[in-house]
């Protein structure tokens, strides 16, 4: 089995090497992503490189990218936590963060409502540690007050907004010895009408909620919902099972645990865990949601370890035991935190995440409603060490915009994910057309270009794919290569370029197309260097054809090795003028080897294959 599964696949390369041996190759599909630098004989569906388009919206087109990223704060070092609420009550969305290394909790003002200026405000600077942050009004006296966790300093905290307009705060201390205060939230755990406040303590290992026992804020009772956990790192809250009473969730670390509490009395005082998976990898968040709207809500986490995003469906709204669990991505390196919110606003919850180890932040589309399919989209695959997601609508336009934190960048960014980005680049992977005599013809593309938008591209050609060379001028429409790409040259790479003037259009690139003029072997004279082409096709069947290429008058030895190094055919003692030559070959059987050409100065050597 294994040896017909080898044979098909390379016969699959030997079709596809018949079918770009042709006077044309032509990329309409970008799908596969990038890293493929080549040589390739075909452009299929990937890449070399990109920076700031997108290639997998669909498959058959490369746009700009839409979130455009806009930096709230360029110095939170070691930034752990994000959250947007309006805390200077002047009816637009600012931006809550920490600080953990300069032990800081501040909010900044989005002071024109469109998320272009902001003014940074400090509300802890002393706070060690400081890792979550939220928002939410602890005293009711009507505006929006800070809580937030200090896991050096063991400690949570709410600050009273005292003036309303986020420029006068008082510290009231909630817990003292929480070791390892990693996570807050806030809710009304004993449903007595004011605000109390659930923690994490990773130390403690404990997840705990604190009555706010005067509904002002300044008298707090702790009461354990579980003092035997391993490693608690994130809290939530949400009725799980529908009976009305607000339960509690927490992602355990070390244990691999996404858990629910019940609150059975719903004075918070008797509680019954109930598992929703004990094998999520090093879950580092949870939240909570109704992902497939059957009016149940489910449980969504984040695993670091096991790098997935997943979602529990909560089967059962009776009791909330039975989870059926759904991936929504399983190679989300170093899965770090999880949020849900209608972002596309077609009435379904999609999925936020930020990953640690891959830099990124990416939503998924709910596609069907129910949970069962999902489309990715990037936001940012270059922030560094992101911590933290969340989503709001920051610049007041009635679309939900994406914030995240990032430790390694040490900043708050947020991306609007309704504008495009000005500019944006696709390099193609390096193409191998396998000729070595001919002359480039045309090149052409199809392309969507909206007013103030465009596309453009770049090209070069090489006898070596080590040294591809400089990019040509800009090319603005399709056009003959005449003049543009030196005849003869094997190896060609374009790089497409996208532009915009305006942040709601993006240009559209829907296939590229480069055609040559294939013609015999024939002395060269403008051929100033030793080059072996190597085999052509390759893979070959029959006929191998070796082309190299001499500068001037020499005698070359061409040898081909079979794979254990035994020497099946030498040619040798052959004089070749300057220019561009073939040798043809018919006694190989099927099988891999190597061709070396050697003469007085040069020795080069390149690898083939032939089939049946």
């Amino acid at each position: 089995m294994r040896s017909k599964s080898i044979l098909i696949s390379v016969l699959i390369i030997a079709l596809t090497a018949i079918e770009v041996y042709a006077d044309s190759a032509t990329q309409s599909n970008w799908s596969g992503g990038p890293g493929v630098l080549g040589p390739v004989i075909s452009w299929g569906d990937s890449f070399h490189i990109d920076n700031g388009v997108v290639w997998s919206y669909s498959s058959g087109s490369v746009t700009l990218l839409p979130p455009l990223g806009h930096i709230v704060d360029g110095t939170v070092y070691n930034a752990r936590s994000v959250y947007s609420e309006d805390i200077d009550n002047d009816g637009d969305m600012d931006v809550l963060g920490t600080a953990y290394s300069t032990d800081e909790i501040s909010w900044w003002e989005n002071v024109d409502g469109s998320g272009t200026i902001w003014t940074d405000h400090n509300i802890a600077l002393n706070f060690a540690g400081a890792y979550s942050v939220y928002s939410e009004d602890i005293d009711g006296d009507g505006d929006m007050d800070v809580l937030g966790t200090a896991m050096t300093d063991n400690a949570i905290s709410w600050w009273e907004n005292e003036d309303g307009l986020g420029t006068v705060w008082i510290e009231h201390t909630v817990a003292v010895g929480f070791g390892g205060a990693v996570s807050v939230y806030a809710e009304d755990i004993d449903g007595d009408g004011d605000i109390d406040i659930l923690g994490a303590g990773c130390t403690a290992h404990k997840l705990s909620w604190f009555e706010n026992t005067d509904g002002l804020g300044t008298s707090w009772i702790e009461h354990t919902v579980d003092g035997s956990l391993e490693y608690p790192r994130s809290v939530y809250s949400a009725d799980i099972n529908g009976d009305g009473y607000m339960d509690a969730l927490c992602a355990d670390a070390i244990e691999d645990d996404i858990t629910w509490w019940e609150n059975t009395d719903g004075l918070g005082t008797s509680w019954i865990e109930h598992t929703v998976n004990g094998e999520f990898d090093g879950a580092c968040s949870v939240y909570s949601a109704d992902i497939n709207g059957d009016g149940n809500m489910d449980v969504i986490g984040a695993a670091a370890n096991s790098d997935k995003i997943t979602w529990w469906e909560n089967s059962d709204t009776v009791s909330g035991i039975y989870w059926i669990e759904h991936t929504v991505d399983g190679d989300f390196d170093g899965a770090y935190s999880v949020y849900s919110e209608d972002i596309d606003s077609d009435g379904d919850m999609d999925i936020l995440g930020a990953a640690y180890d891959d830099g990124k932040i990416i939503w998924w589309e709910n596609i069907d409603a129910l949970g069962t399919s999902w489309s990715e989209y990037t936001v940012d695959y270059s922030f560094n060490a992101a911590t933290s997601v969340y989503s709001a609508d920051i610049d007041d336009d009635g679309n939900l915009d994406v914030l995240g934190a990032s430790a390694g960048d040490h900043d708050i960014t947020w991306w609007d994910l309704t504008a495009y980005s000005p500019e944006g680049s696709l390099e193609s992977s390096i193409l191998d057309i396998q000729e070595i005599n001919h002359n480039w013809n045309s090149f052409d593309w199809n392309a969507t270009t909206p007013e103030n938008t465009s596309v453009s591209f770049q090209l070069r050609a090489s006898w070596s794919h080590l040294y591809m060379g400089v990019w040509s001028d800009t090319l603005t429409s399709p056009c003959s290569l005449a003049g543009i790409l030196q005849d003869g040259r094997r190896y060609v790479q374009y790089k497409v370029i996208l532009s915009t003037s305006d942040p709601d259009s993006t240009s559209i690139l829907n296939d590229v197309t480069i055609s040559w003029n294939p013609h015999g072997i024939e002395d060269d004279p403008h051929v100033n260097e030793y080059i072996l082409f190597g085999a052509v096709p390759n893979p070959a069947s029959g006929i191998v054809s070796i082309g190299f290429a001499v500068s001037e008058h020499s005698q070359v030895e061409l040898s081909i090795y079979d794979l254990t190094g035994r020497l099946v055919i030498m040619r040798s003692h052959v004089e070749y003028a300057p220019g561009v030559h073939q040798v043809h070959f018919t006694e190989l059987n099927p099988g891999m080897y190597f061709c070396r050409m050697r003469t007085d100065d040069f020795t080069a050597m390149q690898r083939f294959v032939v089939i049946k």
